[in-house]
């Protein structure tokens, strides 16, 4: 399986802070997002997408490993 690495800040760009966000398989764009991580994925879903990532917008103050 190839490695694919998303660019995190473009695709979070505008998304608020604590929000979930379903990520495409392919990490090119985000389908959905919300407070909700299950209403998030289930939109997701509906959309066409079989195994969407979910993420989390962190705090300004927090930061993300990986």
């Amino acid at each position: 399986m190839p490695t694919t690495v998303a660019n995190l800040p473009d695709l979070l760009k505008g998304i608020p802070a604590g929000a979930w966000v379903a990520i495409s398989e392919s990490q090119n764009r985000a389908l959905a997002y919300g407070v909700d991580a299950q209403a998030v994925h289930q939109e997701a879903l509906q959309k066409g997408e079989k195994l969407p990532l979910m993420v989390r917008v962190p705090d300004q103050n927090s930061a993300m490993f990986f």
